[in-house]
């Protein structure tokens, strides 16, 4: 068994291999606190006529491993939550761009964390321990590449920090590392500045250099050789002139402007074009490989658009830092609590607000336990939105990705629920893509926010960024559209207020980019977002005053700790029947915070009344309407407030004749003013005028 250990952050980490899973192609134990993850990696048998790199990088958590039970049926760990979603994802997007091209076999990357530790960022620790893995396999691979998180707090960046230094930063991201520079970055901020996040930039950049060059040691002391690529045979001259003869029909299709007649003018071309070299194949006798040539043809396209972009010409004519055309409309859907339609291009949202009380908040579920959400977001891209004729399926990684980006978005503006104490749902459907429907999802699930009289700190944009680079040239590319983020060298969605960024996310596909180029994309990135933010005003300046006449009203009161138990009482009875009698719905928390909801504004403000009156406490000279218990001469017993009860002489009740007894029956009510208490600690009490 081979071993090392490093120190990332302030956290000892031991990376240790050749013990357990060893019929794989290579595995890693990593062991930091109580934490202990198993990476490993298993490639296929190689198969020439595979025309694309089937990756698979898994991200899974065992509950007993905190010593909890799943929730799932069967108490059995079932589907990938969202979060380990997210975790497979942002370990994908890390590890796929340092495989070489031509590597062709199936290869699965899976991370299993079998113990864990809550004051661990564990899926950033993973990617350190799969690129480990990666590096000491026979699978090619062009790395080593590092996983930070790096936030801000007080002004100085932390590598790998606790939770406790995570709360109340106000940046917060994942960032990976590769011997050539960034190659991806994940994370939200507090309206931060631009030179802020290249500083954050830097700093992982200097604290990811030890760790690529202990990988790299580990490498040499127990790597296997690397398994040779297989790359194909060169093809006959003729067939690749009949390729090259189609660039000028090429040319033209890429100047159609309207997605729809560019697409069908390439296939034609490639129809064409596929079937004279299948017809010149089998004349020269030499085999024919359909996914090879649509390959070939694909690459052939891509070079004459990326050629085409660099010389600042864009498919549909706009400039390089030039948004498309805007559209947006806010209450299209009257029965929603806040509805809006949002278009940027062919990109569509269609965005709805829900409010609703604190039992509506999302819980999440993880081996460490459960916590509320108040706020959340959910994307859904249907396959009608790219013109696609098949079903919809369960929401996907690329799916949960998009809508975690707009949530990280406009969360940091979500108001505090001290403020604001509804749980909020935004749900974007994508009726039309043609690229960054993300960042559409930004702007109108803002809209929406506002339009449902949420009141935010300041709306937020987002804005998708583009990079073709080659031979020293590049050209930065504004509101990209799927072509172009296709035949891209950079992915980049800045999200954001006018004071500052509030989420980013970067894949970058070429190795290195430097300060300057990042500078101006952030720069010109928000140009672009100021100028979206000034059309989004313009559809609605300010969030709504009031909210819909159907959302849930919720009023919030604070009672003491020592009457928590009085305001629930025994098995719940005193708070479940509050509840029927008032229609609403009644929260209370420890420390004795009630939020009280509902659509009926009277059962809202009786449920408060009764609420208070358990919490009140009694002064001399205070009038309080209490309930009566029982009559026996001489005297009406009552109840002033919960097990706090007095008895009222017959002589202290106005008369108009007749008897005492006839007047008043058990919860009936009747004003008393309080007086004081007698030599014996009792209350004495006298009906109020």
């Amino acid at each position: 068994m081979n071993t090392f250990d490093l120190t990332i952050g302030s956290r000892n980490v031991s990376f240790e291999t050749g013990l357990w899973a060893p019929q794989t192609n290579a595995s890693i134990v990593m062991r930091c606190g109580k934490a202990v993850l198993l990476v490993t990696v298993v490639a296929g048998e190689d198969n020439p006529e595979q025309d694309f790199f089937p990756l698979t990088v898994e991200y899974r958590e065992r509950f007993g491993g905190a010593g909890h039970f799943p929730t799932g049926a069967g108490r059995r760990e079932l589907r990938s939550s969202d979060a380990e979603t997210l975790s497979s994802r942002l370990n994908d997007r890390s590890l796929r761009p340092l495989f070489p091209k031509g590597y062709r076999r199936e290869t699965i990357v899976t991370i299993m964390a079998f113990s864990g530790d809550e004051t661990l960022d564990m899926p950033t620790l993973a990617l350190n321990a799969a690129s480990t893995a990666l590096m000491i396999s026979d699978i090619p691979w062009d790395g080593p590449v590092v996983g930070l998180r790096i936030v801000r707090k007080d002004g100085r960046f932390i590598s790998f920090p606790t939770p406790e230094q995570t709360d109340g930063s106000d940046m917060n991201f994942v960032i990976s590392v590769a011997p050539t520079g960034i190659i991806m970055v994940e994370g939200g901020a507090s309206e931060v500045s631009e030179d802020d996040l290249l500083e954050c930039l830097d700093f992982a950049s200097e604290t990811a250099q030890p760790i690529l060059e202990a990988q790299r040691r580990f490498q040499a002391e127990c790597g296997r050789e690397k398994m040779p690529l297989v790359l194909p045979e060169p093809d006959d001259p003729s067939l690749l002139a009949l390729l090259k003869d189609t660039e000028h029909a090429v040319q033209d299709a890429l100047h159609k402007g309207d997605k729809r007649e560019r697409s069908l003018a390439l296939k034609k071309i490639r129809e064409v074009v596929l079937e004279n070299i299948r017809v010149e194949s089998e004349a020269l006798g030499v085999p024919f490989s359909n996914s090879h040539w649509a390959d070939a043809f694909e690459t052939l396209v891509r070079d004459n658009a990326r050629s085409n972009i660099l010389n600042g010409e864009r498919f549909d004519g706009r400039r390089l830092d030039q948004v498309r055309p805007l559209q947006s409309a806010v209450g299209v859907l009257p029965n929603a609590h806040g509805s809006s339609f949002f278009c940027r291009g062919l990109t569509q949202s269609l965005s709805t607000c829900t409010l609703g009380g604190p039992r509506d908040a999302l819980r999440l579920d993880n081996m460490f336990g459960s916590q509320d959400c108040s706020f959340f977001l959910h994307y859904n891209f249907p396959p009608y939105s790219v013109g696609e004729a098949r079903g919809q399926k369960m929401p996907g990684r690329r799916e949960i990705g998009h809508g975690m980006l707009a949530q990280r978005a406009l969360s940091a503006v979500i108001p505090p629920q001290t403020e604001f104490p509804y749980t909020i749902r935004l749900v974007s459907d994508i009726l039309s893509s043609d690229g960054s429907s993300s960042m559409a999802t930004v702007c109108a699930g803002c809209l929406a926010l506002m339009d449902a009289g949420v009141p935010i700190k300041a709306p937020v944009t987002g804005i998708a960024m583009g990079l073709i680079s080659e031979n020293g040239r590049h050209a930065i590319l504004t509101d990209i559209v799927g072509d172009e983020d296709h035949l891209g060298d950079m992915d980049f969605k800045v999200c954001g207020t006018k004071h500052g960024v509030t989420a980013l996310q970067m894949d970058l596909k070429i190795e290195g980019l430097s300060r300057e180029t990042m500078h101006q994309a952030l720069m010109q990135a928000r140009q672009a977002r100021h100028y979206i933010l000034d059309h989004i005003l313009k559809t609605l300046p300010v969030p709504r005053t009031k909210l819909a006449e159907h959302a849930p009203k919720i009023e919030m009161v604070q009672v003491r700790k020592a009457v928590i138990g009085e305001v629930i009482g025994s098995g719940g009875a005193n708070i479940r029947a509050l509840m029927a009698q008032t229609q609403t719905q009644i929260d209370i928390d420890d420390d004795g915070l009630v939020r009280i909801s509902g659509t009926d504004a009277a059962g809202i403000q009786a449920a408060k009344i009764a609420v208070m009156a358990k919490n009140r406490r009694l002064s001399v000279g205070d009038v309080v309407q209490a309930y009566v218990l029982f009559v026996k001469p001489p005297f009406v017993r009552v109840e002033l407030m919960p097990n706090t009860e007095a008895s009222l002489h017959f002589n202290d009740i106005q008369s108009d004749g007749g008897f005492i007894e006839d007047r008043y029956r058990p919860g009936d009510l009747i004003a008393v003013r309080i007086l004081g208490t007698d030599e014996r600690g009792n209350i004495r009490i006298a009906q109020a005028n």
